[in-house]
């Protein structure tokens, strides 16, 4: 289980080497994943801008008929300490948080914070904080050791940042979170029941925060520097330099994009 897997090795590496940088934790994960599945590819880019987005890299879902966008901002956790003054990260271009939500919301594309922590969330409060993943993905994950967790940044944004400022622990935020691990779940899932997974979830997305883009697109809708890594992704002639020249605009404040190809 490739998910597991990697989250497990996180936490493993959190625990020995607790002053790891979330950068080379973030790089390691998509390499590991995009290495050890033939379904996911990977690319890396050199960014050269603070970001103005929010996010450090994409992340796409594909099935036969849609291609799911989420943009993802990677967050090594504080133990024992106050993680506030993190996620209300500012750069000249604004908070980091608003950045995310807002990208997001232009590109048609769900935001998320991943969390690199090793606190084991508490499975009540993660059903009670979690209402877009099924109650059975939770539970299947409550035995899973994860290093690497996904959380809204809606929640983030409305229950923390939009709040009275309070000391934010490690655990508030676990708890509000779900174990990438999660993904080897809905791996036994046929493509028709996760395209259906997907779409409730894309219809949540579009009902809860008033988004009529949503986060599901038809593949003559989605980005050309995608569509170039799909075509490309068992004979990928193109050069670093020439990607990152050739989509340098789009590319300028990412780090990466994976997809997870589960067309057949």
């Amino acid at each position: 289980m490739v998910f597991h897997d990697a989250s497990k090795y996180i936490y493993d590496w959190l625990q020995s080497q607790p002053f790891v940088k979330e950068e080379s934790i973030t790089d390691w994960l998509l390499f590991f994943v995009s290495t050890h599945s033939d379904k996911i590819i990977y690319k890396t880019f050199s960014r050269n801008e603070e970001a103005f987005n929010g996010s450090d890299w994409e992340w796409w879902i594909l099935t036969e008929t849609y291609a799911f966008r989420f943009l993802i901002q990677a967050k090594k956790l504080k133990e024992n300490a106050d993680n506030y003054p993190n996620l209300s990260y500012n750069n000249r271009h604004g908070m980091q948080i608003d950045l995310l939500i807002n990208s997001a919301s232009q590109k048609g594309a769900m935001p998320f914070y991943a969390f690199y922590s090793c606190q084991k969330p508490e499975i009540e409060k993660q059903i009670n904080n979690i209402s877009y993943i099924d109650k059975s993905a939770l539970e299947w994950c409550k035995p899973c050791i994860n290093g690497c967790f996904l959380s809204s940044a809606h929640w983030i944004k409305e229950k923390i940042l939009d709040a009275p400022r309070k000391r934010i622990s490690e655990i508030e935020l676990v708890n509000a979170s779900f174990g990438i691990s999660i993904f080897d779940f809905y791996t036994k899932e046929t493509i028709k029941e996760v395209t259906n997974i997907l779409l409730n979830l894309n219809s949540y997305y579009r009902n809860q925060f008033n988004n009529e883009k949503g986060i599901a697109h038809l593949f003559r809708d989605i980005p050309s520097y995608v569509r170039v890594l799909i075509e490309n992704k068992n004979n990928n002639q193109q050069s670093q330099s020439w990607y990152e020249s050739e989509f340098g605009y789009y590319l300028s404040s990412l780090s990466g994009i994976s997809i997870i190809d589960l067309r057949n």
